[in-house]
């Protein structure tokens, strides 16, 4: 396979990066805080998200799960082959990250330009497509600009440049690179259930988020056919309590599995990629005993991945109620929509011209149509 190497020549200082020519890949990519400080609150990772997907979609890669702790974040990319684009597709994507006044001001200099400088500025903005490296750049330097006007600080936000691995398309390795992610907060003792965790792919899907949820039903249709062995053992043992014969029992576990290879909705989604986080979240406390390092790695209980295979990964409506309220409010105001809309013309000067209604709904939340939330502004 051809490979690109970033840094040619610096290979002891920089080390070596090798990403897939001319073919789309999965990616894992990791940065830190310079001297890996606590800088990222909560209004922190909400623009740094919003930022990530942003510019995700101007780059046309795919974001299908992320992690965004206090001093690092993670996240797990789908890179697709090289991108052509015509001169409406260029303006399509600039209009996605820039200020319509700069788009404007873009095209009239571009209008006035000979055929070859036109050419070259349509290249520029092409050569930014399915490129990770100029990605990354892009992304980091926007949030540092960000960061540093907001707290009044001048300098660098990162410790050094980013750390990417690529990940095979196997769903074995997807799935576990993407349960490691999602795992993150857990495993730091942040918190006991990963989906508690608003800042991951897991957790913000989990809270309703829609492009959280387009992520994770892509890698479970692209894992289709693998379960943990634990959970295939409990799924059998139920359904060894329900018929007499073997051949039942392989019957039904071959009709299940079949109807596992395209989820018909969300539920489904979760349920699956659930009971692989739980398998690939326990405590590992017979690994502790022999490995120091793992000492202080926090974990599920046994006895509670247990009962999730028994559930096979439905999470009980309260806890999923929890989620989606935590989502809920996480905004300004709470009110029933009517309320909401006096609010957001008193302040529309806050809010994009194409936020066309202020409420914003969650599903299983104080009722489907009487109560809403006006999300935070940045």
């Amino acid at each position: 396979m051809g490979t690109v190497w970033a840094g040619a020549g610096e290979r002891r200082k920089r080390g070596l990066r090798i990403l897939p020519k001319d073919k789309g890949y999965f990616v894992h990519v990791t940065s830190r805080t310079t001297g890996q400080v606590f800088m990222f609150g909560d209004q922190e990772k909400r623009v740094f998200v919003r930022m990530m997907r942003q510019w995700a979609s101007f780059s046309g890669l795919s974001v299908i799960t992320h992690c965004l702790m206090d001093n690092h974040f993670h996240v797990m990319l789908c890179v697709p082959a090289k991108i052509s684009l015509n001169h409406q597709g260029v303006l399509k994507k600039l209009e996605g990250v820039w200020p319509e006044e700069k788009v404007v001001a873009w095209e009239s200099f571009y209008q006035k330009q000979v055929l070859a400088t036109r050419e070259a500025m349509d290249a520029a903005v092409g050569n930014r497509m399915a490129n990770l490296p100029e990605f990354m750049r892009v992304l980091k330097q926007a949030f540092t600009r960000w960061y540093n006007g907001k707290h009044q600080r001048a300098g660098t936000l990162w410790d050094s440049r980013y750390r990417s691995v690529v990940v095979e398309g196997s769903p074995l390795a997807l799935m576990s690179v993407a349960a490691y992610i999602d795992l993150n907060p857990m495993r730091a003792g942040m918190v006991e259930d990963p989906m508690a965790y608003a800042w991951s792919g897991y957790g913000a899907a989990m809270g309703g988020d829609k492009a959280a949820r387009w992520g994770l039903e892509a890698l479970v249709r692209l894992s289709r056919g693998h379960q943990p062995d634990a959970a295939l053992k409990v799924r059998r043992k139920q359904v060894a309590n329900n018929v007499d014969s073997r051949w039942e029992i392989r019957k039904t576990l071959a009709k299940e599995h079949a109807q596992r290879a395209v989820p018909k909705h969300w539920k489904e989604v979760q349920a699956a990629y659930r009971i692989w986080l739980v398998n690939k979240g326990s405590s590992l406390e017979d690994v502790c005993r022999v490995k120091e390092t793992f000492r202080n790695r926090k974990g599920l209980d046994p006895v509670q991945v247990l009962a999730e295979y028994e559930r096979q990964g439905m999470v009980p409506v309260m806890d999923l109620l929890q989620c989606r309220v935590r989502a809920f409010t996480r905004g300004v105001a709470l009110g029933a929509p009517g309320y909401l809309e006096e609010l957001m013309g008193q302040y529309r000067s806050c809010f994009g011209a194409k936020r066309s209604s202020a409420p914003r709904r969650v599903k299983g939340a104080f009722g489907v149509k009487v109560w809403g939330s006006l999300r935070q502004v940045d």
